[in-house]
């Protein structure tokens, strides 16, 4: 196990969020996450997430649950559940502060290095991803996410550097209202991107931090990520 100061991680994520302040649209994303084992095949997640806009003003939290299925080496498919709150714009209708969102999801993971047995320190996949959300005013949505990921485990370092890049892709993005015909049709909605790295504390915990972009389609909702997550596996 790499030793490092950690003094040094604190004071780098203090000079992360001043610097995030300087910036008008960021979104600060919080959070905890507890994975299990369960045999050889399947592992349960649970997670929850608080996010802040310009680091400060209260934005959303979320709870997470997600069950996985190890198929073989480098093939897994999930089924994940999420609760969120947020501010209700819609308070006016029913005299409430806050309003729950549901999510339902299933995905598929392919981690193509390892299917290949090329590499077990790096790795490049790709995340297919269905999913369903429910709100209490607001239209139900069906989207679809492509997601690619490049990571790579430093060896006797305790850094694990990454990159994303996902398309997300709503079915019921535009409905026009004809005459005698509601018309449904889909198109893109956002594409987001990440680096970052992992930091190794143990064998059993990481901590990882996030610098994101989300390019928001057809509104002025784009906004800069910073993530921050630790994440315990047992």
């Amino acid at each position: 196990m790499y030793s490092f100061n950690k003094h040094r991680i604190v004071l780098f994520i203090g000079i992360v969020f001043i610097t995030g302040n300087s910036f008008a649209q960021l979104s600060t994303w919080t959070g905890a996450s507890f994975n299990k084992s369960l045999g050889k095949i399947f592992s349960l997640e649970v997670g929850y997430e608080y996010r802040f806009k310009n680091t400060r003003e209260f934005d959303k939290s979320n709870v997470e649950g997600k069950f996985a299925q190890n198929w073989t080496r480098g093939i897994e498919t999930f089924v994940k559940y999420r609760n969120s709150i947020e501010n209700n714009k819609y308070s006016g209708l029913n005299s409430k502060i806050y309003a729950y969102n549901n999510r339902l999801s299933v995905g598929l993971d392919v981690s193509f290095l390892r299917l290949a047995e090329v590499s077990k320190r790096t790795k490049l996949s790709w995340t297919i991803t269905q999913q369903m959300d429910n709100y209490q005013f607001k239209r139900n949505s069906s989207v679809l996410r492509n997601k690619i990921t490049f990571k790579h485990d430093i060896k006797n370092f305790f850094l694990s550097p990454f990159a994303s890049a996902e398309h997300f892709y709503r079915w019921n993005r535009d409905v026009v209202y004809a005459d005698d015909e509601v018309l449904i049709s889909g198109g893109t909605t956002a594409l987001r991107y990440f680096v970052g790295t992992e930091i190794e504390l143990n064998k059993k915990q990481r901590f990882v931090i996030g610098f994101g972009f989300k390019d928001v389609y057809m509104n002025q909702n784009s906004n800069y990520i910073l993530r921050l997550n630790y994440k315990l596996s047992f």
